[in-house]
């Protein structure tokens, strides 16, 4: 096994801060073109958003990939692998605390507009878009585990069965080498059935990992990144139509995955690892029906991902009858009712319930009037699991002008 020397540790390191100082560039190109295609996933503004999160003082405490306050978690690692509800319920649990805080440093708190909300949770999903540049160490393990060398060299290294993979060393993205494996799939598949061995299959963020590796070791005239064109969803959305994936992943039946399903809280390396792992059962399948297998041209598998990776950004329908019962556990019908005394909202009546926007920023500026009641009256602060906030505002959409009254047969102690 090949050692990763403290030069090319170093260079990886500055490609990661290379990648952090573009992100905030990519992301609202990547807005402009999503909201042109017009189909509702975006609410807010990635730029905008980056404003509102350095002037509402988040950067303070919170660090995006370790530029930043140390206070709080690192903003990525907080909001990885969450949806938009995922998000708000994340939010919700932690204003206690944050409010604390802000309290005991003079600060007013931060209060948020529906636009507001909605660029900054924008902002933050967008940076998951850039997957982190990955870890070459762990990609040498992936390398072996895969038995990449079995048919392919690096750095001069490897079997010749295969073409050599150093041109793959000048990208920072996955996005090339997953565009040639699926490309090549069909053939190298049945080249590995040949010899007897199983189709190697990835997990987790093993294509970014091996491609961290790939650039550490590949042997190329130069150490020069090459920058590819940025992904654009829209294209995505059109690529996925062209190539006639919603045929069978529209209508899922069985045999097919739900495409939306899983890729959901999935980052893009990840993405591209469960379309090689779905390659081959594709293609088999494919030839059985006499369907030729579909090639990607440049940027279009890039683009294709993209597409996906912004249809976490809803995530799935919540359920109304679940979301009803945690509105009563919760507690939330013993204020939020019919004529409250105290000035609460009634959440079934509000505005607020419009925009996804909208009810996140009305629970984010009432947190600081609900934090001290619940401490006058001892209770503990309310909070979300996962899935719990996508239920709950399907519920209150699903009865938006009707009032509910707290059952005390269904409300927790």
């Amino acid at each position: 096994m090949m050692n990763i020397s403290a030069k090319k540790k170093t260079g990886l390191h500055l490609t990661a801060v290379t990648f952090t100082a573009m992100l905030v560039c990519c992301a609202g190109i990547l807005y402009d073109s999503a909201a042109r295609a017009g189909d509702g996933l975006f609410d807010g503004d990635p730029f905008r958003g980056r404003e509102v999160f350095a002037g509402k003082g988040c950067s303070g405490c919170h660090s995006v990939w370790g530029h930043g306050g140390d206070l709080g978690p690192d903003i990525l690692v907080a909001v990885q692998g969450k949806t938009w509800y995922g998000l708000v319920g994340d939010f919700w649990n932690h204003t206690p605390r944050m409010i604390d805080e802000v309290a005991a440093r003079g600060y007013p708190w931060p209060s948020l507009d529906d636009r507001e909300m909605a660029d900054v949770l924008t902002y933050l999903y967008y940076l998951r878009l850039f997957d982190d540049p990955g870890d070459a160490a762990r990609g040498e393990v992936a390398w072996e585990r895969l038995r990449c060398s079995g048919c392919h060299s690096l750095g001069g290294e490897g079997a010749r069965r295969g073409s050599p993979l150093d041109r793959f060393s000048a990208y920072p993205s996955p996005a090339p080498l997953a565009k040639a494996m699926w490309n090549s799939g069909p053939r190298m598949q049945r080249e590995q059935l040949r010899r007897g061995r199983d189709i190697p299959q990835f997990s987790g963020h093993e294509m970014a990992e091996l491609q961290a590796y790939i650039r550490a070791e590949g042997v190329r005239p130069t150490r020069e990144v090459e920058l590819q064109r940025l992904p654009d969803p829209e294209r995505g959305a059109q690529v996925y139509r062209q190539k006639g994936c919603g045929a069978c992943h529209d209508h899922p039946d069985g045999t097919s995955p739900d495409i939306t399903r899983s890729a959901l809280a999935k980052t893009v390396s990840e993405i591209t690892g469960l379309l090689w792992n779905h390659s081959y059962a594709m293609s088999a399948e494919m030839a059985s029906q006499g369907i030729s297998f579909p090639r990607f041209e440049e940027g279009e598998l890039t683009d294709l991902t993209a597409h996906l990776f912004f249809l976490g950004y809803i995530g799935e329908e919540g359920d109304p009858a679940s979301g009803r019962q945690i509105f009563l556990s919760k507690g939330c019908a013993e204020c939020h009712q019919d004529s409250p005394t105290d000035g609460s909202v009634v959440m079934q009546t509000s505005s607020a319930l419009s925009t996804r926007s909208g009810l996140a920023a009305a629970m984010w500026n009432h947190a600081p009037q609900m934090h001290d009641g619940m401490a006058e009256k001892s209770q503990s602060w309310p909070k979300f699991e996962p899935g719990e906030m996508r239920d709950l505002a399907a519920y209150l959409r699903s009865v938006k002008g009707t009032v509910v009254q707290p059952s005390v047969r269904e409300v927790s102690p």
